[in-house]
């Protein structure tokens, strides 16, 4: 019997702290059908993590471990292999002026950890949704 359902829409966590990064793969995995592929805490490991697994979309913190998420933002947007994947960035310190700089460089969303989860959630629901479609 052919499966009806298409695949799950595969999400890369890429945040410093691996309490926040567990909490925004639970937000993912409650979004619908979401398959958390991996985690990363730096940007070497994370743009390796993406080249590797392909996930569709990226849920990027802007400072990691070692590097930044506008520098994972600029390696993905340059490099044709990877260039679609979705890449949705999430600060602790949103701002007006970060929030514009970081969609200049890219990103398909930006998110305020603390006041904007709510409207992550959605997003992820929302790309769920599109991906089981086909």
């Amino acid at each position: 019997m052919a499966q009806s359902a298409h695949a799950p829409l595969k999400v890369f966590i890429a945040d410093d702290s691996p309490p926040v990064a567990d909490m925004l793969a639970e937000l993912a995995r409650g979004s619908g059908p979401v398959e958390v592929v991996g985690m990363g805490e730096s940007e070497d490991a994370t743009l390796e993590a993406i080249r590797r697994l392909r996930p569709d979309v990226v849920v990027l913190d802007l400072q990691l471990r070692t590097g930044s998420g506008a520098n994972v933002i600029r390696a993905v947007r340059a490099d044709p292999a990877i260039a679609g994947t979705r890449l949705l960035v999430t600060s602790n310190h949103a701002s007006a002026q970060m929030r514009a700089g970081c969609l200049e460089l890219g990103a398909d969303g930006y998110y305020d950890k603390v006041k904007e989860l709510a409207a992550l959630t959605a997003k992820l629901s929302e790309l769920a949704r599109a991906a089981s479609r086909g």
